[in-house]
């Protein structure tokens, strides 16, 4: 409540519209307009007494102050609905929950801009989204505030508290990120940990005597964006994307690659654009096809579909902690691969047990863009894609390079580790 009333001091200061924003508009009426204290008074009669309204809208959550500042609630969903908004002052909570507060912020920022107008960001860490990339930015920026506080700053919960949420069985990751705001501890239904993720960023793991395993995912229509993945053992070596690419163009991308050396085989998404595939291999370009709709081949008691397997055997691929994206791939493919993979989530089906992915529809839902170098990355794993590349692979190298990790590609296989 604090920046409740921060808001309604500054509108006593200039005059002016106030936004409070919430991920979604129903979440404003239930969380602070209909919300009360612990003594049962309401937010908003506790906040903006009726002494200091002029008037008041219930349906549109809407106070007119007695010296002509309007102060309403919003919602990220339906910010756009607004008729002539021009704010002087923004608060956006929850910033790290939903995925359209990015766009919202676009829409709001030029118009702050314009009139020396303000914004304020409150909310926990959900991992590495738009919510830890405004905090990056925050950081170096000399024109923002920015302030991460935990328990051990608010005290607002003890640590006999905090022990007894362990002890309860709260896991440490849960308890990393609501009580100490960290940005890298997982949700519960992650299906990569961040940690691990992040670890591979900074290792250096190469096996030059292992073929090069290509991933090749394919879009035609909207944003979505056509993919090409390469992986060398436990190292990501190459990544990139195109948009409105046609099916010869695309094809024509998979087999310039392939005649630059650049991989060994690859395996062809043949659900977005089945022509590709045809095309690759008409080339005499090594490939296997993918269709990550049907069943498990090897594993149906415990995936959905060849989907969840591939996405899992990229979980193992992490876990096991001894991989690496190279740092040859440019920073912005990078970023764009990490936001891929970083918060895809998973579940465990009643009944059955068997493991279920999150869709990729859902995924584009929740996050605001499809993974589509993601899906690439999964690929590198497709049935038959390493014993395909091993048929013609003859590894270029000298006595001096004698591998002596201690890589074993079969270990990248499945049941190694609990759900």
């Amino acid at each position: 409540m604090t920046l409740l009333n921060l808001t309604i001091k500054k509108a006593f200061e200039r005059v002016g519209a106030y936004y409070h924003c919430f991920p979604e508009y129903g979440q404003g009426r239930k969380v602070l307009w209909d919300g009360m204290d612990n003594d049962g008074n309401k937010y908003i009669d506790r906040h903006v007494p009726p002494e200091v309204r002029r008037s008041i809208n219930k349906a549109e959550m809407k106070i007119e102050l007695i010296d002509g500042s309007v102060w309403q609630i919003i919602g990220a969903d339906n910010y756009d609905s607004l008729v002539g908004p021009n704010p002087v002052g923004l608060i956006l909570d929850e910033w790290a929950v939903s995925p359209r507060y990015p766009q919202a912020w676009d829409y709001f920022r030029p118009i702050l801009a314009q009139n020396g107008g303000w914004a304020v960001f409150i909310y926990t860490p959900r991992g590495r989204n738009h919510g830890f990339n405004l905090y990056q930015m925050a950081l170096t920026n000399p024109a923002w505030f920015c302030q991460l506080l935990t328990v051990d700053d608010t005290r607002a919960i003890n640590q006999e508290d905090i022990q007894a949420e362990r002890k309860s069985g709260m896991s440490e990751s849960m308890i990393q990120q609501e009580f100490y705001s960290s940005f890298l501890a997982s949700t519960e239904d992650v299906l990569i940990p961040f940690e691990f993720i992040n670890q591979a960023l900074h290792r250096n793991s190469v096996y030059t005597r292992l073929p090069k395993l290509a991933g090749g995912d394919c879009a035609r229509f909207g944003d979505d964006r056509s993919t090409l993945v390469i992986r060398q053992g436990p190292q990501l070596i190459h990544a990139e994307s195109w948009k409105g690419l046609d099916n010869v163009q695309l094809a024509g991308k998979f087999v310039d690659r392939y005649r630059l050396r650049m991989y060994d085989a690859i395996a062809i998404d043949v659900i977005g654009m089945p022509g590709v595939y045809d095309l690759v291999k008409a080339a005499r370009v090594p490939c296997v096809p993918v269709n990550v709709s049907e069943n498990s081949p090897m594993h149906e008691e415990r995936f959905y579909r060849l989907r969840d397997e591939l996405w899992w055997m990229t979980r193992e691929f992490f876990m096991d902690q001894n991989c690496s994206i190279s740092m040859g791939i440019d920073k912005p493919t990078r970023d764009a691969l990490v936001a891929d993979i970083q918060d895809v989530h998973y579940t465990y089906k009643e009944i059955t047990g068997r493991i279920l992915i999150e869709s990729k529809k859902e995924m584009k839902k929740r996050l605001g863009f499809s993974p589509d170098l993601g899906d690439g990355f999964i690929h590198t794993f497709a049935p038959g894609l390493e014993s395909r590349a091993r048929e013609l692979y003859s590894p270029q190298i000298s006595p001096v390079q004698e591998e002596t990790q201690n890589y074993n590609p079969l270990t990248f296989g499945l049941g190694i580790r609990g759900g």
